[in-house]
């Protein structure tokens, strides 16, 4: 920073990450700070994630995964004891002792964690919340001068993306213009578009994933009765939870809480690789590293070991093995193997997986493997022609739906290319995509990488915008880690 008095500091995003960093900048911060953020939500702590209002859209993971300060794991725990949700959301208690609070409480706690941070009271640092979008921004003699869509003009020393998610868009062959169509939801957390689905409708969910999971729990939440296809390119499905830290059973009794080690998700995240992956060599192929996981695996079943243990192990090391691996096996595994890591890492919540396994049973939800190839208008909804993976091999069909809903993957690339900010700082040189193409070049600290290569300490990104860069950026756990490492001086 330049040495003001009072050094500004400007974060574009106010959802997890963008909140994230300004508790993390006020608690490390060794001098009082002005800390801006933009955000066009009225509640900071939103974002893509944490917006919905459903309450059957339930975090995927306990309580101790999900907290806005990664020194203190259980600090959303005691929130929600302190708010008393254990006794006025019951469901959300899982059998295993592990809670699955809603979204909506989340977003609910991460503004009031902000809010406790935001006026002086922890070191003099003042949080500002400005209610736009980010639409331009340039690095001037004195730092940086960016402009906002309602005209606004504010000026910082240092300049942290917190972009978040992009925008959730329909996959090809669906054109522009079916974004509009009454029988087309592009966007599956689209609750109140949702609910007006007629409840006799048949619906195409495209996507297999756990916002597919989440537009399910909403249609059958409020008691959909006609026919649901999911419908992905391989078919694949979420796995459940695995098992959670046995103190969970315990987390409520006097004095518990009390007794843990706060910084138990920074030291899992800090443990050095293990060794059944350091085994893959100081330069891994992905084919390596998925040899070591299956072999360890094999192991640990014969121990009466789940294979979530070892998947935990690389998932939690990735950030650091994913720098080792060159630029062609990192393609290698977005094009290849993202999508099985993905249903192994990104968990069902139990609560909709009962409902989900349910619908299944009876025969009113299907799940098939195939892709759109081509759509038509079919009166008031859709006809689509598809290929589609049987037991006989790969099939077409035309296949009539009321309404089709799009949960398809984040393209994390397409989703910068939309972004007024950030098209400005690419076209200044400022940033550029990292050479996987799935988000920001950015070095170890999250310093933006420019045209030439260089880094910028004074222009940061932080999030799933970094995805090429470290590999799994994705998560509360892993986002709130990271932030909390890389924070800047």
């Amino acid at each position: 920073m330049n040495g003001a008095v009072r050094p500004r500091v400007l974060i574009v995003g106010g959802g997890y990450t963008g909140v994230c960093l300004a508790v993390q900048l006020v608690r490390q911060s060794t001098q009082p700070l002005d800390i801006t953020l933009i955000e066009p939500r009225a509640q900071l702590g939103q974002g893509m994630a944490y917006s919905t209002t459903d309450p059957d859209h339930r975090l995927n993971a306990p309580t101790y995964v999900h907290t806005v300060i990664p020194q203190d794991a259980w600090h959303f725990t005691r929130w929600c004891q302190a708010q008393g949700l254990n006794q006025t959301d019951p469901h959300a208690l899982h059998a295993d002792g592990a809670r699955y609070m809603r979204r909506s409480d989340f977003a609910r706690y991460l503004a009031q964690t902000l809010e406790a941070h935001a006026h002086g009271a922890v070191n003099g640092c003042q949080i500002t919340h400005v209610q736009d979008v980010a639409v331009y921004a340039q690095r001037t003699a004195t730092g940086w001068h960016l402009r906002t869509r309602a005209g606004q003009v504010i000026q910082a020393d240092m300049l942290l993306l917190a972009t978040g998610n992009p925008p959730l868009r329909l996959p090809a062959p669906f054109a522009v213009n079916w974004r509009d169509h009454p029988a087309v939801i592009e966007n599956g957390l689209d609750t109140q578009r949702l609910k007006r689905i007629p409840r006799d409708a048949r619906v195409l969910v495209l996507g297999g994933g756990l916002t597919a999971r989440d537009a399910l729990a909403t249609l059958l939440g409020q008691g959909h009765a006609g026919p649901l296809v999911v419908m992905s390119r391989r078919g694949l499905m979420p796995k459940p939870q695995g098992p959670v830290l046995p103190v969970l059973a315990q987390i409520d009794s006097p004095g518990v809480l009390d007794q843990l080690p706060g910084a138990v998700l920074m030291d899992r995240l800090a443990n050095p690789v293990p060794e059944f992956l350091q085994a893959a060599g100081p330069t891994p192929t992905v084919r390596a590293l998925l040899r070591a996981l299956r072999q360890r695996i094999r192991q640990v079943s014969a121990q009466g070991v789940g294979w979530t243990v070892p998947f935990a192990e690389l998932r939690d090391a990735l950030w650091q093995l994913w720098p080792r691996l060159p630029l062609a096996q990192k393609q290698r595994f977005f094009q290849r193997l993202r999508v099985w890591y993905d249903v192994h890492r990104f968990r069902s919540v139990p609560q909709t997986d009962s409902a989900v396994q349910k619908a299944f049973a009876s025969g009113q939800l299907q799940f098939w493997a195939g892709q759109v190839l081509a759509v038509s208008a079919s009166g008031t909804g859709v006809l689509l022609s598809l290929s589609r993976q049987g037991e006989g091999g790969r099939h077409s069909s035309a296949e009539a739906f009321d309404v089709v809903v799009n949960c398809t993957g984040l393209d994390t690339a397409a989703g910068l290319a939309e972004n007024p900010l950030l098209q400005a700082l690419s076209t200044q040189g400022h940033v550029r995509l990292d050479d996987a193409r799935m988000g920001l070049a950015v070095d170890a600290q999250c310093c933006a990488l420019n045209a030439q290569g260089q880094s910028q300490a004074d222009l940061r990104v932080l999030g799933p915008a970094t995805l090429g860069t470290f590999g799994d950026p994705i998560g509360a756990m892993f986002i709130g880690g990271h932030v909390a490492r890389t924070v800047p001086d």
